[in-house]
């Protein structure tokens, strides 16, 4: 028990320099932010965002706030209802953006929830983060 709990305390203690460390493996990547955004593509439950608002929603708001580039992701889900407790499904639309990790994006991203929940009335918008390597 000695022997490991002095393991985990050396581990402990180097995690640091391993939390600093590039951990991109790939020559020319660096380190970014992936972030997916999940829209759902309902009004109110009856009927569905046209495709020429979600163009307009992607023109307006998400390239001028992510002109370097973004991929839209065509997807089906489902969600419960924090109001009836109702599993609902629907086509959604996913957005996957590879952007520097920075004050600024945190901002963006909120920004674009909001706007997107207020234009569509939309309960939520999901908002999922995670570190990765780019290189375009």
């Amino acid at each position: 028990m000695r022997v490991c709990r002095a393991a985990l305390l050396i581990l402990a203690a180097m995690w640091p320099s391993f939390a600093g460390a590039t951990p991109c493996s790939i020559a020319g990547q660096t380190p970014m932010l992936v972030v997916q955004l999940f829209f759902g593509q309902n009004i109110a439950g009856k009927r569905n965002i046209s495709p020429a608002a979600w163009h307009a929603f992607l023109r307006k708001e998400v390239t001028p706030r992510f002109p370097d580039g973004f991929t839209v992701f065509d997807a089906y889900g489902q969600w419960r209802d924090t109001a009836t407790s109702r599993i609902d499904r629907e086509r959604s639309k996913v957005i996957e953006i590879a952007t520097p990790d920075a004050p600024e994006v945190v901002k963006k991203i909120q920004e674009l929830s909001a706007t997107y929940r207020k234009d569509f009335r939309q309960q939520s918008v999901g908002i999922v983060t995670m570190p990765g390597c780019a290189a375009f």
